[in-house]
């Protein structure tokens, strides 16, 4: 016969001090939640420029007066021979390109939030995307593959452009996100 060892006091014992002993350790400090900035995207081109801009109010301010509060040269030209442009919020002014989230939609190297909300602008037509792809696969061919066009609907008699997937009909969601973003 072998000896008995108190099995159950020597458990608790062991499983007291492993508790103990992690409550010596600092805990991990919390991670800081960052502000992705990846819930929309906007651009406006014009013939001889692209503006890119990942604020609303910006983008807004711009469409009234022709102006943003800092303007950044990519010192580059898009496939259509568009100088690049960022227009920025005044505090963005000190930022890393790779911080911003207009540059980084642009480089596709930030995935877009979901719900995701983008307008594209040129020669007096407004695209207006729900999905970051449809928005890339237009910034690169110019127009969408798959669409729904509504003729002077935009807020200064604009035809808008939605684009959409293969499957889907009007899309109605996106068109009510589009006109609550123009009610005066």
């Amino acid at each position: 016969m072998s000896p008995r060892l108190p099995i159950k006091p020597l458990a608790l014992v062991l499983l007291a001090a492993s508790l103990g002993a992690c409550s010596l350790h600092n805990p991990a400090p919390a991670k800081t939640a960052v502000a992705l900035n990846n819930e929309d995207w906007y651009q406006v081109r014009t013939d001889n420029e692209l503006f890119v801009f990942d604020d609303y109010q910006v983008f807004r301010d711009f469409l009234d007066t022709g102006k943003a509060p800092y303007l950044k040269d990519l010192q580059r030209k898009d496939k259509h021979g568009q100088s690049i442009i960022l227009a920025l919020r005044a505090e963005d002014q000190g930022k890393q390109l790779e911080q911003i989230a207009a540059y980084q939609f642009l480089n596709v190297s930030l995935p877009p939030a979901n719900p995701f909300y983008g307008e594209i602008r040129q020669h007096g037509v407004i695209y207006v995307f729900q999905r970051y792809g449809d928005m890339m696969d237009t910034f690169s061919l110019g127009e969408p593959i798959f669409r729904h066009t509504e003729i002077a609907s935009g807020p200064q008699g604009e035809r808008v452009v939605y684009g959409l997937t293969k499957e889907e009909s009007k899309p109605l969601a996106l068109i009510d996100a589009f006109q609550a973003r123009y009610k005066r």
